[in-house]
C-alpha cells in the first residue's frame, strides 16, 4: 500500500504490476510488521515501541493518549497514514493511536528518515502506515485483573472483511474508568474505520504530599473527562492500460473531541477563591483527493487536502466562545526509480503549497545495492508545517510562522539477518512559545543514532534484538540543551516457542530520560526495564491464554508532567490478562 503511494513499481511487458512486497529496494530503512498472533502485545503503541528508532510517550492509563514518534523527533514530526493517506491531527500535528484498536490492524509499515517527497508535511522522522483488513474469523474474550473485559469479532464473508472490538474497564489510579468501542470495515477498495471512546483523565500523579482540591493521592483530577468520536472513510483504485497507470484516492477523516474539566481560580483583588467548570468541543474535518500517474519508471503525484476545525469552549464564569479554523494545501511530486543490475535509485521532487505561508519544496535522492550484500544510502529534506493552533489559536498563535525544515543523511547496511543503520538530521527554524507563550521559530535541533537489529530462528524458537543509539542537542539563542524525552540508549527484545505450547516474552530497556523546564531546571527519570509474558495452548478451534504484563512490577513513568515538582504519568503496574479465542 505505501509502496503504491510512494512511486517503488515496476512494470511488465503486459502492463503495469504494483507489488507491496519489494520494500528492499527503498534507500531508506524500512520495517513490515505482519500483525499476527502477538501474545504479549494489546495496544497499537506496544508494538512500535519495540521497533528500532521508534518511541511511544502515553499519559500512562487504558485507552490514553498514545503518540509515536521517529528518529528523536517529537510525534508531529511524524506523519501517521491510515490505508495509506494521512491521518495526522491538523490542529497539533500529532495522532492518538489509541484510537485504532490492534486487533483490526493487518501490517504496519515504517519508513524512517526524511521523507517529505511522499505526502508532505510530518514526516521529518518519517512515516507510519497503518493497514486494516485481516481476512480471518474468530470471536475473543478477554479480562485483566484491572476489572476489564472486553471483546473481539473478525469475520470475513462475501468478500467483506468486518472487526468490532469491545473494551471497558478501569486502570490502577482514580478516575481511570474508560471504554472503547470501533468498528473497521473493508470491502474491496474501501475501507472505513470508526472508534468511540471515553475516559476519566486523572492528569499527572501529584505533588509528593500534596492532595489536589479535586484530586487525591494518585490523581491531580477525578472529574476530568474525555470523549472521542472517529471516522475515516477512504477508497482506492488504480487502473491501467499498457504502460500507463493511474491511482485514484479520495479520503475523509472526521474528529469530535470533547473534554470536561473542574479547576479552581483565585481573585487577586479580593483572594476569594471559585470553582470553575469548563468544558469544550473541538470538531475536525479533513478532506483529501490523491492522484499519482504512472508512466513506466515515472510517478507524478497530486495531493489535495482542506483542513477544517470548530471549536466551542464554556467555562461557568464566562459566556461561550466559539471560533473556527482552516487550511488549504496542495502538493505536487515527480519522482523516478532505476533499477540496473543489482543497484537501484530513487529520485524524488516535490513541491507543496499552504494557503498559510506558501511554498515549500522537498527532495530526496538515494540507491540501494541488493548483492551480494545490502547497503542502502539517501540524503533528503523534509518540513513540518505550523498546526492550525499555532497559526490561528486566539491570544496565543503567529500568523508569520515558516515551516520547520530538515535536512537528513541515512545510511545502512544488512548482512543477512542483523542491519545496521544511522541517520545525522539537521532540523532549522523550530517552533517554540516566547516569554508569552506566541509560537516563534526560534531554535534548531541535530540529531543523530545508530540503530542495530537482528532477528532469527531456531528450531522452534524465534528472536529479534533491538538496539538504539541517539544523541544530539537543541539550540536556542546559540545556547545548546540535550535532546528531551528521548533516552540516548535503549533495547528491545522478543523470544517466542511455537510447540505443544506457544509462549513469548517481551521487554525493553530504557536509559535515562530528560526534560527541561524554565522554572526547576532539568528533571530526570531513572533507566527501566519492562518485562512482558504470555502463554497459550489451541484446542482444535478454542485457544486459551494468560498475559502478565509487567511481569516485574517496575515503577516508570510514560511520559512527563507539566511541571518540575509533579510526578508525570506513571506507567501501569504489574497485571494479569486472561483470554479465550474461538476460530471459525
Amino acid at each position: 500500500m505505501l509502496l503504491i503511494l510512494i512511486s517503488m513499481m515496476y512494470f511488465e511487458s503486459k502492463g503495469i504490476t504494483v507489488t507491496a512486497d519489494r520494500f528492499e529496494h527503498l534507500p531508506y530503512q524500512v520495517e513490515v510488521i505482519e500483525i499476527e498472533n502477538l501474545l504479549t502485545i494489546d495496544e497499537l503503541g506496544e508494538i512500535l515501541e519495540k521497533e528500532a528508532g521508534v518511541k511511544t510517550s502515553e499519559n500512562g492509563d487504558p485507552g490514553s493518549l498514545s503518540q509515536a514518534s521517529v528518529r528523536g523527533n517529537t510525534s508531529k514530526h511524524t506523519l501517521i497514514m491510515l490505508n495509506g493517506h494521512r491521518i495526522n491531527d491538523p490542529k497539533t500535528g500529532g495522532f492518538d493511536l489509541s484510537i485504532i484498536p490492534l486487533s483490526a490492524v493487518k501490517r504496519i509499515e515504517i519508513v524512517k528518515g526524511s521523507s517529505s517527497v511522499f505526502q508532505g508535511s510530518n514526516a521529518i522522522g518519517g512515516i507510519i502506515n497503518i493497514i486494516t483488513g485481516k481476512q480471518i474469523n474468530h470471536i475473543r474474550f478477554q479480562g485483566n485483573s484491572n476489572s476489564t473485559l472486553g471483546a473481539n469479532l473478525q469475520l470475513y464473508r462475501f468478500g467483506v472483511n468486518g472487526n468490532l472490538n469491545l473494551k471497558k474497564g478501569d486502570g490502577q489510579r482514580s478516575n481511570t474508568n474508560f471504554e472503547h468501542y470501533s468498528l473497521a470495515l473493508n470491502w474491496n477498495d474501501l475501507n472505513f474505520t470508526g472508534s468511540h471512546k471515553d475516559l476519566g483523565t486523572p492528569g499527572t500523579l501529584p505533588d509528593s504530599g500534596i492532595v489536589p482540591m479535586f484530586g487525591d493521592s494518585t490523581a491531580t483530577s477525578l472529574f476530568d473527562n474525555q470523549q472521542t468520536e472517529f471516522a475515516d472513510l477512504s477508497y482506492s483504485k488504480i487502473f491501467t492500460s499498457g504502460d500507463i497507470g493511474i491511482r485514484i484516492e479520495p479520503a475523509m477523516t472526521g474528529e469530535l473531541l470533547k473534554y470536561n474539566w473542574k479547576y479552581e481560580q483565585s481573585d487577586y483583588l479580593t483572594e476569594e477563591k471559585d470553582t470553575i467548570i469548563a468544558n469544550a468541543s473541538y470538531k475536525t474535518i479533513t478532506g483529501q483527493f490523491n492522484t499519482k500517474f504512472l508512466y513506466k519508471m515515472l510517478s507524478l503525484s497530486i495531493n489535495l487536502e482542506k483542513d477544517t476545525v470548530w471549536i466551542g469552549q464554556y467555562t461557568s464564569n464566562y459566556d461561550t466562545t466559539s471560533f473556527s479554523l482552516g487550511e488549504e494545501k496542495a502538493g505536487i511530486a515527480l519522482s523516478l526509480f532505476l533499477e540496473k543490475a543489482n543497484i537501484n535509485t530513487f529520485v524524488s521532487v516535490r513541491e507543496d503549497w499552504y494557503g498559510s505561508f506558501g511554498l515549500h519544496p522537498s527532495f530526496t535522492i538515494g540507491s540501494r545495492i541488493t548483492k551480494p550484500i545490502e547497503i542502502f544510502a539517501s540524503v533528503g529534506s523534509a518540513f513540518q508545517a505550523p498546526t492550525l493552533y499555532d497559526l490561528y489559536y486566539p491570544g496565543y498563535s503567529n500568523k508569520e510562522l515558516q515551516p520547520e525544515y530538515s535536512l537528513a543523511l541515512n545510511g545502512g547496511i544488512k548482512i543477512k539477518s542483523i542491519t545496521i543503520s544511522g541517520h545525522i538530521e539537521k532540523i532549522s527554524d523550530r517552533i517554540g512559545t516566547d516569554e508569552y507563550w506566541v509560537p516563534q521559530n526560534i531554535s534548531k535541533t541535530r540529531v543523530f543514532g545508530i540503530n542495530i537489529e537482528g532477528n532469527g530462528k531456531y528450531e522452534d524458537i524465534s528472536y529479534s534484538l533491538i538496539y538504539s543509539y541517539l544523541d544530539g542537542y537543541d539550540e536556542i539563542d546559540n545556547s545548546k540543551r540535550e535532546l528531551q524525552y528521548q533516552p540516548k540508549h535503549s533495547v528491545a527484545g522478543i523470544l517466542s516457542y511455537e510447540g505443544p505450547i506457544i509462549a513469548e516474552a517481551s521487554g525493553k530497556w530504557m536509559g535515562i530520560r530528560k526534560r527541561w523546564f524554565s522554572f526547576g531546571g532539568w528533571k530526570i527519570e531513572d533507566q527501566s526495564f519492562i518485562l512482558d509474558f504470555g502463554i497459550s495452548k489451541k484446542f482444535k478451534d478454542f485457544s486459551l491464554g494468560l498475559n502478565v504484563e509487567n511481569v516485574l512490577d517496575t515503577e516508570y513513568i510514560t511520559n512527563f508532567g507539566s511541571s518540575s515538582t509533579d510526578r508525570d504519568y506513571p506507567g501501569m503496574g504489574r497485571y494479569f490478562n486472561l483470554w479465550t479465542k474461538y476460530s471459525f
